[in-house]
């Protein structure tokens, strides 16, 4: 459905390098990455609002770049959402079908289904500014919609909303595009958002196309030192391979278990992250395929549905541990306790160094 090809773009003094990357037919992609690191840019440039864009974008196999926006055939909802405030819930919804000279016959029976999956018909009268949050989520939505696109770009539209509010139009949104067969990409920072809504993902840092993978495989397996380093992970030790699944890491004891052979040798950072490193007592004895650490809990952190824990080991090394906040009640942990963690094999993995 969309093809992007070595795109490279300019925007002000920041510069997207050779992006590469295609969205199936009714998949839903996200683009993830740090503030500035280039994703609203290259929105901008399938939108055609940037200048001086280079490669290939193309759209069921039509080229944009020649093609001015209304002729796209692309829904957008921007982070500031972008609605008219001086016109009514109704005519902002129509506006872009209207714009782009779509029949009323046409558009309607779209426009009133996703009204009545939206929940939005008794808001149709009124003015914008009168209008919850998640209440104007839902407008952008299905005015980007209305008009049948191709392609739905939805730019952070959420991060400005709760908690509880962002995870209802998850839902939301995930319904609506397995339904209506939607094409979306989908930029965020966040990536609970793009790893609940998205089927691929695509990492970004300072304009450069650090991954691009299915979700499970960027989340488990990180491509660079810099995508773990955005995603949060902070287990990563200095190491040295020993053969294809086995590493030499000082840090933690000496000679380490990893059960997949990974791209790469040498000298790696050896990683795991927070909510894969077991919890275990100091009784406990080192299960099959899992390397045991004995050491001392610096710190708990009860953080309501899940706990944060900083682990020193005998061997001085410093682990982060997540788990649930049944599992800190099951082992009744405090800060300054002794305790012992497990590092499974299969949870190891190896970056460059």
């Amino acid at each position: 459905m969309l093809e992007i090809d070595g795109l490279t773009a300019q925007a002000g003094g920041f510069r997207l390098h050779g992006i590469s990357l295609r969205v199936g037919e009714g998949e839903c992609h996200a683009l993830l990455g740090p503030s500035g690191s280039g994703k609203s840019t290259l929105l901008a440039a399938l939108l055609g609002t940037l200048p001086g864009v280079t490669g290939s974008l193309r759209l069921a196999g039509e080229e944009l770049s020649t093609l001015p926006i209304e002729r796209r055939h692309l829904g957008y909802v921007p982070q500031q959402l972008g609605l008219f405030p001086h016109l009514s819930v109704r005519d902002n919804l129509i506006y872009s079908a209207r714009a782009r000279h779509v029949p009323e016959a046409e558009y309607r029976p779209l426009l009133d289904r996703l009204t009545d999956l939206t929940g939005i018909g008794a808001l149709l009268s009124r003015p914008i500014a009168t209008l919850s949050g998640g209440e104007r989520q839902r407008v952008a939505l299905v005015r980007a919609l209305t008009a049948n696109p191709r392609l739905v770009l939805l730019d952070e539209p959420f991060t400005a909303l709760n908690e509880s509010l962002r995870r209802e139009l998850w839902w939301l949104v995930r319904d609506l595009q397995r339904e209506r067969g939607l094409t979306v990409l989908l930029v965020t920072h966040d990536l609970s958002e793009a790893h609940f809504l998205a089927d691929r993902i695509t990492v970004l840092i300072d304009g450069r196309q650090e991954q691009s993978d299915h979700k499970a495989a960027v989340y488990r397996r990180p491509a660079s030192v810099a995508v773990a380093r955005f995603l949060g992970l902070k287990n990563l030790f200095p190491a040295r391979t020993l053969g294809p699944q086995a590493v030499d890491c000082a840090d933690l004891g000496g000679r380490l278990a990893v059960a997949e052979e990974g791209a790469a040798r040498g000298e790696v950072w050896l990683a795991i992250r927070a909510e894969h490193v077991a919890l275990r007592t100091p009784e406990t004895p080192s299960r099959p395929g899992e390397t045991r650490l004995g050491g001392r809990f610096e710190a708990v952190l009860d953080l309501g549905e899940s706990a944060l824990l900083h682990f020193c080991a005998d061997t001085g090394a410093r682990l982060e541990v997540r788990c649930g906040s049944r599992v800190l009640r099951k082992y009744g942990l405090r800060a300054g306790d002794a305790g012992a963690v497990g590092l499974p094999a299969d949870d190891l993995f190896t970056l460059p160094r």
